[in-house]
């Protein structure tokens, strides 16, 4: 677990519905007008507050299960690699 304690943020927010639309770094620092660095901060900060998260799927994922996203924030891509990931494989079986 990161020791950083972090906040949601509106920021951080738009930043994670940005990744949700499939948006890469530099797109969100463009459409947010930011730095290119300070998205990068703003999206460990957000991985610190979702938890032990490491890439963008994992942050999209657990939006959906904090109910910070819905599905009609997700791109198909997204919402594609969401669904075949093993997450929810283990999650789906009824074994």
């Amino acid at each position: 677990m990161y020791k950083h304690k972090a906040t949601m943020t509106g920021r951080r927010h738009a930043i994670l519905k940005l990744i949700a639309k499939g948006y890469n770094n530099k797109q969100i620092a463009r459409k947010l007008g930011e730095s290119l660095c300070s998205v990068k901060i703003q999206k460990w900060r957000l991985y610190c507050y979702l938890g032990e998260i490491h890439t963008a799927i994992d942050a999209v994922y657990m939006g959906l299960q904090m109910g910070l996203l819905h599905e009609s924030d997700l791109a198909e891509q997204i919402r594609e690699e969401i669904y075949e990931s093993n997450i929810e494989k283990q999650m789906y079986c009824y074994s």
